[in-house]
């Protein structure tokens, strides 16, 4: 990829919308003695910024031209495309890597990768697995895909955003991000129902979040680190964490929260899971073979009695 040389430009990186993301993405380059250069629709958003030492460009093409790489952190695609059909904008994309990490399909973002590259530019998709307040913070993710070289070439600037930084293709990226944060987001909602169902248990509902982060944080680490470790070598010997003893204390667990007036959806789910392993016959087993209870969508038949 044959792009100008960096040191010609006035800028190292160009941030195209101030919303909270772009906001907090132009601190954290500034913060990392990056010469930043930023455009908004609306230019009083970028006052702090200007403040903090940004540079304040009255077009998008102006942006553009400023630096190697522009940052994109817009509202959603349309706002998107409105802003590459700005006035100047096609030209100024030539030999520029646009950084987009305007949440998008696939099919809207492989279409703007097509835009940019036939007006000479490279693309990347990204996207932070952090909320604002977590740019910048070396424990941060980002995944990216697009064009590999672009990643590459760019790759410590990408990292100031988040401390790691990898590179995905195309369907592996979009496939990892959902399952992702499915399984964050889940994680979470989880939490939030074993707080409300502490109240029913006349716990401290000031006290009962931190004392539940604080407790679960090092068991559930290390259940993950475990349940990762058998995942890739197969062994679901169940010297450690059986799934029929689950299963019984699951049950155990759920009569105590509904015999509280407790709803607690996403633990009755959790029961099912484990009572369906069992009928597949992963009782003997570790918890982690669990896993294989979602690997089929058929319907499991419930044992007939006598």
């Amino acid at each position: 990829m044959h792009e100008q040389n960096e040191a010609s430009f006035d800028f190292d990186v160009s941030v195209v919308g101030l919303g909270a993301m772009g906001t907090i993405m132009a601190q954290a380059f500034l913060k990392q003695g990056k010469r930043v250069a930023i455009w908004n629709r609306s230019p009083g958003k970028a006052t702090a910024l200007v403040a903090a030492g940004a540079h304040l460009c009255d077009s998008v093409e102006a942006a553009l031209d400023a630096s190697p790489v522009a940052v994109f952190v817009l509202l959603d695609n349309q706002a998107t495309l409105e802003v590459l059909g700005m006035a100047g904008v096609t030209r100024a994309l030539a030999n520029r890597t646009i950084v987009d990490y305007t949440t998008s399909a696939e099919e809207e973002s492989l279409e703007l990768q097509a835009l940019i590259n036939r007006a000479g530019g490279h693309y990347l998709k990204g996207t932070i697995v952090a909320y604002p307040r977590n740019v910048g913070h070396r424990e941060s993710h980002c995944i990216h895909t697009g064009e590999r070289e672009a990643f590459e070439q760019h790759r410590a600037l990408l990292e100031v955003l988040a401390g790691h930084a990898s590179f995905l293709p195309w369907e592996e990226a979009f496939a990892f991000g959902t399952v992702l944060h499915a399984h964050a987001f889940a994680a979470m909602v989880t939490f939030f129902e074993a707080v409300a169902a502490s109240e029913r248990f006349g716990l401290c509902n000031t006290a009962t979040p931190r004392r539940l982060l604080d407790t679960s944080r090092f068991f559930i680490a290390d259940a993950l680190e475990e349940a990762v470790r058998r995942l890739e070598t197969g062994d679901f010997a169940g010297d450690q964490a059986r799934l029929d003893v689950h299963a019984g204390a699951f049950a155990n667990i759920a009569q105590s929260q509904h015999a509280q007036g407790a709803w607690t959806p996403v633990f009755d789910a959790v029961c099912q899971v484990a009572q369906r392993a069992l009928l597949m016959g992963y009782g003997d087993q570790d918890i982690a073979a669990a896993t294989q209870v979602f690997a089929t969508s058929a319907p499991l038949q419930e044992p007939r009695g006598n």
